[in-house]
């Protein structure tokens, strides 16, 4: 049974990166996120968390359209293998969306 413990997510993840990408709208920020959403990390030693957040500290217009994406692992090659399979799956998702949009 899988157990959702958010208490260790700080505490024994050493290894961390944070990437925002930015899209054209909140709409397609939002809708990259639930489709790469749904797949989960592997095992419990890396945690990926995926939001949808204003592209820039500078922006006015208040629209959430980045996609902030936030790894935390216990080995740094386990963060590099997330991250890189992070960014397959990205852009298998971002050519569907170019092909059928």
């Amino acid at each position: 049974m899988k157990q959702n413990n958010q208490s260790n997510i700080t505490t024994d993840k050493t290894y961390k990166c944070e990437i925002d990408i930015t899209f054209p709208s909140s709409k397609i920020a939002s809708q990259i996120r639930d489709v790469i959403n749904v797949d989960d990390e592997i095992g419990d030693k890396v945690i990926r968390t995926l939001s949808v957040v204003s592209s820039s500290s500078n922006d006015t217009t208040g629209e959430s359209n980045a996609l902030r994406v936030n790894f935390q692992a216990t080995e740094a090659r386990l963060l590099r293998v997330s991250i890189s399979t992070f960014y397959d799956v990205l852009n298998v998702s971002l050519k569907c969306f170019q092909e059928f949009s």
